[in-house]
């Protein structure tokens, strides 16, 4: 097919996807409270497989027994010197430890921390360094802006006997949260993560009087926390679109499960795949590799359980067949203008880039994907790619918050109908049914490790530097320095492949084999078969401690025991490199000779 061709398909395909669908759906929405493991979450699983059926969509609904956790009912109360008291509103968090009797009397401890800068998301900000020195919380309830998993534990680590955390931008609105850095169901080594102390969360007005109280001397606070916390069965549903050439397909995947009626988290993203499906379905002659669709359960309450229940189940499968992961949450919001790229894999930036570029005429900002959003699979080596429209920093309704564009209203009750653009909420189905045809419509798959060697190389020479002589990077930095000359080569032998069958299959095999043994090691430390906890971590995550060895007494056993630990990971990456190289010397030794010209005989 030419690129004319192509085009002329993707512009009739954009073209089918309709704002009044898109709308009625949102209106059936907003009628269910979908917070997982209740009957309205059934009713939106119930729902989506009538509206699949309509559109020609064979689906199924998997069903497994997750670990839940509901916030329920908590209380702040400031006990005066003379016996007069002052309720504060808060909010308990999911996985959060629940206090017994009265509850918790104690002296309340304040942690600095920084401000974030305007229109930075949530926990962009931490507090600041050495907030814990000179201070003794121990027996006392910790007030800090650190509010996320791994600040909640060093709270809990300290002796604090419970958290509470002051929001870091103004908005009137307490957002629910969850505690626990255990990523989807625990294991017998992670369920200790959890967190056994109480954690409230409150707005940052009520936070900074707080501080002041503090600050003018001994504040007594007493706190209760409720926290139900469960195993539930939950409905996972599944939608297979396949494909016309090959088994292989990319996964499509929105969470299900919201705060309250959730509507531009994420019910939005729940209505994008349907419309999605349903205008695909109509054109599946023009895949050749198929889609799969998924509406992940657990995403809040479970801290990712069901494209993680999803990830261990279909392991093999997924393995040997994703092209992908594109993961949509929040499209749609009202007032939303700017593109964000987050969560694209070098591989296949170049796609993104491009489909944004196109349709929108604005300069993509591609960034590396975030431990959050049901990022399930790095582990497993699929290539993420994603797309998602923000409102502008200076929006008014612009604040520190996690999904919603960066709307205020994001996991309170305030996220309601309203807050969604049906038109705008076409518009980025659009960009997305783009993003499919670019991944699933081509024989050849769109993969370039050029990037990725580039992620590795700037990655691992900053690295280097941090380290210095604590840790020998020069053998892993020389091996991917030799990866990149091999990505270079074989983005070049791919390009030649033309229209080669033979030449494309080989090249698809060599292309697909190379994410699942860089993406573990770029992006993961805990590898192909378990998850890393809920924290934020960079580009090669396992050499992340080079700055904390290199600022360590070199005769501790913190020191030794971390340069072991280093020592252990370089390893890990150095081998995913030379395996890589030698999958792409492999293509590159084997690879079809190009057909032969029929006009030269």
């Amino acid at each position: 097919m030419s690129g004319t061709d192509a085009a002329a398909r993707e512009d009739e395909a954009r073209g089918a996807v309709s704002a009044d669908r898109l709308r009625d759906h949102l209106v059936a929405f907003s009628e269910l409270f979908r917070d997982s493991g209740t009957e309205d979450e059934r009713r939106a699983a119930a729902y989506l497989r009538e509206r699949l059926a309509e559109s020609g969509v064979a689906a199924q609904t998997l069903t497994f027994p997750s670990y839940v956790s509901w916030p329920r009912e908590g209380t702040l109360t400031v006990v005066g010197s003379d016996g007069a008291e002052e309720a504060i509103p808060v909010r308990t968090r999911s996985f959060g430890g629940s206090t017994a009797g009265a509850g918790i009397t104690a002296e309340l401890a304040f942690v600095p921390f920084s401000a974030p800068e305007r229109g930075a998301m949530i926990f962009g900000h931490r507090a600041v360094a050495g907030e814990y020195d000179g201070l003794d919380v121990a027996g006392k309830v910790v007030l800090t802006a650190d509010g996320g998993p791994d600040g909640i534990r060093r709270a809990e680590e300290r002796g604090a006997v419970a958290h509470v955390h002051v929001w870091p931008s103004d908005e009137d609105a307490i957002h629910e949260m969850i505690a626990t850095p255990v990523w989807g169901t625990p294991t017998p080594e992670t369920a200790p993560r959890i967190p056994r102390i109480p954690a409230l969360g409150l707005t940052h007005a009520d936070g900074r009087r707080l501080e002041a109280l503090v600050a003018a001397g001994p504040v007594t606070v007493r706190l209760t926390s409720r926290v139900e916390t469960v195993w539930a069965e939950l409905p996972l549903v599944v939608a297979d679109i396949p494909g016309t050439e090959s088994d292989r397909f990319l996964l499509v995947g929105s969470h299900i499960d919201s705060w309250y009626e959730g509507i531009t988290d994420n019910a939005t993203g729940d209505v994008a795949l349907l419309e999605l499906a349903r205008v695909l379905a109509a054109r599946r002659d023009r895949l050749r590799h198929g889609v799969r669709f998924a509406w992940w359960p657990g995403h809040s309450t479970g801290r990712y359980s069901g494209s993680t229940w999803y990830a261990d189940t279909r392991f093999m499968e997924l393995r040997e067949r994703s092209l992908g992961y594109l993961n949509i949450d929040s499209p749609g919001p009202r007032g939303a203008s700017v593109w964000d790229c987050r969560y694209n894999c070098g591989e296949i930036e170049a796609v993104t880039g491009a489909v944004v570029r196109e349709l929108s005429g604005q300069e993509p900002n591609i960034r590396r994907p975030l431990k959050a959003g049901d990022q399930s699979f790095l582990g497993v080596g699929l290539p993420s790619l994603g797309a998602f429209r923000m409102l502008p920093v200076d929006h008014p309704d612009r604040k520190a918050v996690g999904g919603c564009g960066g709307g205020w209203w994001w996991h309170t009750p305030a996220d309601t109908l309203d807050k969604a653009d049906p038109e705008l909420l076409a518009e980025d189905t659009r960009l997305y049914v783009t993003l499919v045809l670019r991944m699933c419509a081509p024989r050849l798959h769109p993969y370039d490790f050029v990037p990725v060697a580039d992620d590795f190389v700037a990655h691992l020479e900053a690295y280097a530097a941090t380290a210095g002589e604590h840790l020998d990077l020069a053998g892993v930095l020389a091996r991917a320095r030799a990866f990149r000359g091999a990505a270079a080569e074989l983005r070049a032998a791919v390009a030649a492949a033309g229209d080669d069958p033979a030449g494309i299959a080989a090249a698809n095999a060599t292309l697909f084999a190379l994410s699942r043994v860089l993406n573990p090691a770029l992006f993961t430390v805990a590898g192909p078969y378990e998850f890393d906890p809920a924290l934020q971590l960079p580009v090669l995550p396992g050499l992340a401690g080079v700055g904390a060895l290199a600022a360590s007494d070199p005769a501790s056993d913190h020191h030794r025991f971390l340069a072991t630990q280093l020592v252990r990971q370089r390893n890990r990456v150095e081998d995913a490199l030379r395996t890589a190289q030698g999958i792409v010397a492999t293509f590159l030794a084997h690879r079809p000779p190009p057909p032969m010209d029929p006009a030269r005989g």
